[in-house]
């Protein structure tokens, strides 16, 4: 049996929807549920870094996330995160959820409001199945290419293992930071000056 794991993340995390993706279920899967109360004092980096969004199969993600003015790396929505966070792990599968107008071009949904009509239970079953299900296809699809690109020896090694890699969650990000290139400089001046002793 897959396991799939499901990670909503939000600064203020609505019940209702924390509640619908906790008791969410699909034939032949496991669904694994987490959520992150998000910080927003803390930066994207953080959650680049961390070890849930690296595992997360499908990310649930509050479009108003980064608005916050008190967010340490000034202000984006998260349309805009989900293409960095594309950018770091291409295989995690990201729904952006909000409370503002919705532009018809993005894949976002409303968060619940009461004043729909429906039970908030109802409104998800609505809304979330169909899209839930196709990624979850995606994904189940992209695992299977992958264990077939492991097996093929026509491949180069080093390749296949970062594409593996970055499908199990364990990508690492592929350029240096500023930071990186930084200490690197340091220790590359460190060696010289021993060399010219």
């Amino acid at each position: 049996m897959t396991t799939i794991n499901i990670l909503y993340i939000d600064d203020q995390p609505e019940i209702a929807l924390s509640e619908y993706l906790d008791n969410y279920q699909l034939p032949n899967c496991e669904i694994e549920y987490s959520d992150i109360t998000f910080n927003p004092d803390k930066g994207y980096e953080s959650l680049i870094n961390d070890p849930d969004v690296k595992s997360a199969n499908i990310i649930f993600i509050d479009s108003k996330l980064f608005e916050n003015n008190n967010a340490v790396s000034g202000k984006f929505t998260g349309e805009e995160f989900k293409i960095i966070l594309k950018k770091y792990f291409p295989f995690i599968e990201v729904i952006v959820i909000t409370q503002n107008p919705i532009d018809k071009e993005y894949i976002t949904i409303p968060k619940f409001n009461p004043k729909c009509g429906k039970t908030a239970e109802e409104y998800y079953t609505e809304k979330l199945p169909n899209l839930l299900e196709q990624y979850i296809k995606n994904i189940i699809e992209v695992r299977k290419i992958a264990s077939e690109l492991e097996k093929n020896n026509s491949w180069e090694k080093v390749m296949v293992e970062k594409i593996l890699n970055s499908v199990n969650g364990q990508g690492k990000f592929d350029e240096l930071t500023k930071n990186d290139i930084d200490n690197v400089i340091k220790i590359f001046q460190e060696l010289e000056a021993k060399i010219r002793r």
